[in-house]
C-alpha cells in the first residue's frame, strides 16, 4: 500500500462526503476526532490476502465496533465475528494500556467438511462467550496482553519490543500524553471518535513532560555535535534542568 493511494482515497471520500468538514470543525471545538469507519474498511480491503481472508465487516454499534470475516481456521472455513468495546485507557511514556471487552463472540463453520475445530463449534463445546478465559491457556500468549479473563483483555503496547525499545517512541508517548491525552475511544454515526483531554495530570506535570522528553533529550543531542569545550557548560545546564548538581 502506497501512501499516495491512501491520500487519493481520502480526497475521493471527502469528495463524495461533504458534510465531512462541518463534522471535523464540530469535532474540534468538543476536542474529539472523528474517523469514518470507511477508512478501516478501505484499509482492510488493501491489507488482506483475499485468498485468505473475505467478507470483511466493520461498522458501528454505539458505542462498540462490530467485526467480522470469513477465514481459514486449522483446515476450516469459519466465519467469525464480534463487537469491541473499549471501556480503559491508560497511555504515559511509561505504559499503553487499554483494557477491551469483547462481546457476541461468534465462529461459526462454513461448509460440510469435518474437522476437530468444527465438530468443537457445532457441539458447542468450545465456549466463546469468555474468550479472555480461553486466552489464558494458549501457548505462546504474547507479551503485551497483560491480563485476560471473562471477556476482557488488558493490552500494554508498550511491551511490544519494537515500541519499548524505541527511545523517540517513549518520549514522544510522554511528551503527548503529559499534554493532551486520549480520553476515550467510542463509535457513533458510522464513525469511530477519539475523545481527547487537555492537560490531564495539570500544568507542573505538563511543564515536566517538556523538559524530561522534549528539552532534555534535545540538548543531548546538541551536545554531541559541539565542541569539546562547549559540552561542559552544555552538562552543567543539562544536570540543573534534571534536578541534579552542576558538575
Amino acid at each position: 500500500m502506497r501512501p499516495a493511494d491512501a491520500l487519493a482515497a481520502a480526497r475521493h471520500y471527502l469528495r463524495s462526503h461533504p458534510e465531512e468538514f462541518s463534522r471535523i470543525i464540530r469535532n474540534a471545538i468538543g476536542m474529539r476526532v472523528g474517523v469514518p469507519l470507511a477508512a478501516f474498511r478501505w484499509l482492510a480491503a488493501e491489507l488482506a490476502d483475499n485468498d485468505k481472508v473475505e467478507d470483511v465487516e466493520i461498522g458501528a454499534v454505539p458505542p462498540g465496533l462490530r467485526m467480522a470475516a470469513t477465514f481459514d481456521l486449522m483446515d476450516t472455513r469459519v466465519r467469525a465475528g464480534a463487537v469491541l468495546y473499549i471501556d480503559r485507557m491508560q497511555l504515559t511514556g511509561e505504559e499503553m494500556r487499554i483494557e477491551v471487552r469483547l462481546e457476541e463472540v461468534s465462529l461459526v463453520p462454513i461448509g460440510s467438511k469435518k474437522s476437530q475445530i468444527s465438530a468443537l463449534l457445532i457441539t458447542r463445546s468450545l465456549d466463546l462467550s469468555r474468550p479472555g478465559d480461553l486466552m489464558q491457556h494458549l501457548p505462546d500468549i504474547p507479551n503485551f496482553i497483560v491480563d485476560s479473563h471473562g471477556n476482557r483483555l488488558v493490552i500494554d503496547l508498550m511491551r511490544v519490543p519494537k515500541l519499548r525499545e524505541d527511545p523517540v517512541v517513549r518520549h514522544v508517548v510522554g511528551l503527548m500524553t503529559a499534554l493532551m491525552t486520549l480520553d476515550g475511544i467510542e463509535t457513533e454515526d458510522d464513525h469511530l471518535d477519539l475523545m481527547f483531554k487537555p492537560l490531564p495530570s495539570g500544568f507542573v506535570a505538563a511543564a515536566d513532560a517538556i523538559g524530561d522528553h522534549f528539552v532534555v533529550p534535545v540538548l543531548s543531542r546538541v551536545q554531541k555535535v559541539l565542541p569539546q569545550p562547549v559540552r561542559g557548560g552544555m552538562r552543567r545546564m543539562l544536570s540543573l534542568i534534571a534536578g541534579g548538581p552542576a558538575r
